[in-house]
């Protein structure tokens, strides 16, 4: 007898494991493969924002300036290890040339397609126990010390308002009502109602699989190897752990992506902004929503574990140990902004965010294999797109030859 073929995510990331979750109840029958638990990687240690707002892709019009000063500090918003420069420098122009306002325009356009429902998209795959734990909708906060706006951030408001992101601004006195325990040194802020966030990241991924498993799918603990192919179709995903025949394969692995991509001949611009962030563990203060220092380019969350501040991007690659000199300095400018913070107990974490340069995914067939398909490259976004990116699988797998026409997040666009 043939052995049976199943439809295999690899990756139990949110990303992995919404796309797992929508194909079973799409009629698959779904195998999800990770060698970590559900949620143990960089899904685990994000803001924890669904952020409904989230429209203005990484690169925008001039930028350019500020990246010179950024990269001489190297405990700036944006930093590179100077021993990765060569093998960045190829990303780090495409990067740059994403940030032409045309470009950015339409960047902005596709992540709207992601992002404008993303609430509601997460309240639809999960079920009422798990949304009335683990989502809250009490939008997302924005605040800066300057009196007036510059370009950069008045572009972004256009890109946001342009999509339909719903905005409010608010004053020095508003932003005291709606946060008591910022620091008076915040002037204005801008209010997006319709975000939404979670307490606890790892158990929303977590929660994902649990519910997979409900409707008859499979998790399985197990490197992935290779993906067995020939003829233009994947025969299996070969693991440490032994060979599971496969209908259908969906790549779903974040940063280390490429490593099953690369094989059957797809190759992309995929590089990995390096996220940091501080939990302090007793913070004696709670927020009521992400709040976000747009001066500094980091995000403050109250999760169940603790008050948590990520942000910052470091480019070296997957393999150079952690700096956590940089989550030290969001735990510091985590006490600037709030200075009630109780910081004396904390913990620090570094991930990998997989990112493309123009703040987009690829969500698409493989090139050259016709069975196979690819999520990854969401960047700072995984946990708001998850939702959208598996029903952009769900139908792509039932779409003739496996691809969409109107499809914003091609493999081949580079």
């Amino acid at each position: 007898m043939a052995e049976p073929r199943e439809t295999i995510v690899v990756g139990a990331g949110v990303i992995g494991a919404a796309c797992a979750l929508q194909l079973q109840r799409d009629g698959h029958q779904v195998r999800l493969i990770d060698r970590d638990p559900p949620g143990a990687g960089t899904s685990s240690g994000n803001a924890g924002s669904i952020s409904t707002g989230s429209v203005v892709p990484v690169a925008l019009p001039g930028m350019l300036r500020q990246v010179p000063g950024w990269l001489l500090d190297p405990q700036g918003p944006l930093s590179v290890r100077w021993a990765y420069l060569p093998k960045a420098l190829p990303w780090l122009l495409q990067w740059i040339r994403a940030s032409k306002t045309e470009r950015a325009e339409s960047y902005a356009a596709a992540l709207a397609r992601l992002t404008l429902n993303a609430v509601e998209d997460w309240t639809s795959i999960l079920e009422a126990e798990q949304r009335e734990r683990l989502i809250h909708q009490k939008g997302q906060l924005l605040v800066s010390r300057t009196q007036e706006a510059g370009k950069t951030e008045l572009f972004a408001q256009a890109l946001r308002d342009a999509n339909g992101v719903a905005s409010e601004t608010v004053d020095e006195d508003a932003l005291r009502q709606l946060e008591p325990g910022l620091s008076r040194d915040f002037k204005r802020g801008l209010f997006i109602p319709d975000s939404g966030h979670t307490t606890n990241p790892q158990a929303l991924t977590e929660a994902l699989v649990a519910l997979l498993q409900a409707a008859g799918g499979q998790f399985t603990r197990a490197e992935v190897l290779e993906v067995d192919q020939s003829g233009g179709q994947a025969q299996a995903v070969v693991t440490a752990g032994g060979r599971f025949p496969a209908a259908k394969v969906v790549v779903a692995t974040g940063a280390f992506s490429l490593d099953l991509a690369r094989p059957l001949g797809d190759r992309v611009p995929l590089d990995t902004e390096r996220g940091y962030h501080a939990m302090a563990l007793k913070p004696e203060l709670a927020l009521n929503r992400p709040t976000s220092d747009m001066d500094r380019k980091f995000f403050a969350t109250s999760m169940e574990e603790g008050l948590r501040v990520a942000g910052t991007v470091e480019i070296a690659g997957t393999k150079a140990p952690p700096d956590y000199s940089r989550a030290r300095r969001l735990l510091r400018q985590a006490k600037e902004m709030l200075p009630d913070l109780d910081t004396s107990e904390h913990r620090f974490w570094m991930g990998y965010r997989p990112s493309l340069p123009d703040s987009l995914p690829v969500i698409d067939r493989a090139r050259n294999v016709q069975n196979v398909w690819y999520a990854f490259g969401h960047g700072h976004l995984g946990l708001t797109m998850a939702p959208a990116t598996a029903q952009q699988i769900v139908r792509m797998l039932r779409a003739p030859g496996g691809r969409l026409d109107d499809n914003d997040f091609r493999i081949d666009r580079f």
